[in-house]
């Protein structure tokens, strides 16, 4: 059934082990004892086979975790709010320090130190917390995490909360998770999971998932220390994925960061949300995102491919011939009752498309579609927002554009 508007449900799956973000790592038993440091930078329960062998042996040797007495690591172990705050404190390793006005968080508590230094860096932050409460021994969400790390980031370069500020405040805003659109995360952390995915210091599920909600392993968090400090080093324009959400966000498309198309006459920005009305008669559309996926050789590239191209399915026929497939988010109001196909009959090809997004993407990330091209499923009288996509050539001299009714106009090209 054609959804009306953009709908929000939860839908997840579990995943296996993967490999998720970049993080620290330092052993605790309770809320006022800490496990006794070791020197060790290997563990009796981490073998050279597992998974995270080497990202543990690094934090260790560079005195970010310590081991168990017992000289255990405990890798699925999950990470607490008092532990993560010690281990990014530990990165930073300065003598800024802020009172902490936590009740729960006493001048003895053995992560006291670690927690001020977290809220004079300001990757804790009171705001984030009720009652006045921090809850040391409270496992860590993936989305605080986010949260904590991309604060982080702005700490070591002002260019990721600018990223950060750009994201929160715009309302053209696209994170490529299905929580997005199905709800299970709270909106205010969707920047910070945005700067967390397009950096690589959190990724997603088997099934794209990201699972705001879920908990890190010390395993997982010692892979994610080691991202972190990598990605320290660098700006967030030596990432393309966070330069495409950045220019989603601007100007609801990533066209200029993804393609070698060059915008000649306006842009799609000039655009959104403006009426087109159909030549057809069929009724009046507007365009509220145009996505990009690269898709000229022989893998799909752009943060946004998991979202919309199945590579397996009948998109497949897209790679490898110099084509870019461009997903379009729409809202149309049908002066009669109308398929797909009929609108997109005679209609501008920008405006109105008769190719579906794929079915498995629709549903995995519950994007709101039309079932079919054929039947009547646009009612007259009623507003609709759903997705189609389209696909253009990016050979050099190639070019495309449209315009709205108030004559404002998009024109691309691709220089020769």
């Amino acid at each position: 059934m054609l959804h009306k508007k953009s709908s929000n449900n939860l839908m997840a799956k579990a995943l296996a082990t993967s490999v998720m973000a970049a993080a620290l790592v330092i052993p605790v038993a309770t809320e006022n004892v800490q496990a006794a440091p070791v020197t060790k930078t290997t563990y009796k329960d981490v073998p050279k086979s597992h998974w995270a062998f080497e990202s543990i042996k690094q934090v260790a040797e560079k005195g970010l975790v310590t081991g168990y007495e017992d000289g255990t690591y405990k890798p699925s172990a999950q990470v607490t709010r008092a532990e993560f705050a010690t281990f990014l404190s530990r990165v930073f390793d300065g003598k800024d320090r802020t009172t902490a006005k936590f009740t729960d968080v006493g001048s003895s508590h053995w992560a006291i130190d670690a927690i001020q230094e977290g809220l004079a860096v300001g990757f804790v932050q009171e705001s984030d917390f009720t009652n006045n409460k921090f809850e040391p021994n409270k496992p860590m969400t993936r989305g605080e995490m986010s949260r904590w790390l991309s604060n982080a980031l702005a700490h070591a370069n002002p260019e990721y909360g600018k990223a950060i500020e750009e994201m929160a405040n715009s309302s053209l805003t696209l994170i490529p998770i299905p929580e997005f659109y199905k709800g299970g995360v709270n909106k205010k952390d969707l920047p910070y999971i945005g700067v967390a995915l397009a950096t690589g210091l959190l990724s997603g599920y088997e099934d794209f998932s990201f699972k705001p909600n879920g908990n890190t392993t010390r395993a997982e968090v010692a892979t994610i220390l080691i991202r972190f400090m990598d990605t320290m080093k660098k700006a967030p324009s030596d990432f393309t994925g966070l330069k495409e959400l950045l220019e989603v966000a601007n100007t609801g498309t990533n066209i200029l960061t993804i393609t070698n198309f060059k915008a000649r006459t306006g842009g799609y920005k000039e655009v959104l949300g403006k009426p087109h009305t159909y030549l057809n008669k069929t009724g009046v559309a507007t365009i509220e995102h145009a996505i990009f996926v690269d898709t000229t050789s022989s893998k799909p590239k752009g943060i946004f491919k998991d979202m919309f191209f199945n590579e397996k399915g009948e998109n497949k026929i897209l790679l490898n011939k110099g084509i870019y497939a461009i997903y379009y988010e729409y809202t149309f109001k049908p002066s009669r009752d109308v398929s797909v196909q009929s609108v997109s009959n005679g209609s501008d090809m920008h405006f109105a498309s008769n190719l579906l997004v794929d079915k498995s993407k629709i549903a995995l990330f519950n994007l709101s579609s039309p079932t079919g091209t054929s039947k009547n499923e646009f009612m007259k009288g009623q507003t609709y927002r759903y997705w189609a996509y389209n696909k253009t050539g990016g050979q050099p001299g190639r070019d495309f554009g449209s315009r709205t009714d108030d004559g404002s106009m998009f024109y691309y090209e691709v220089p020769k």
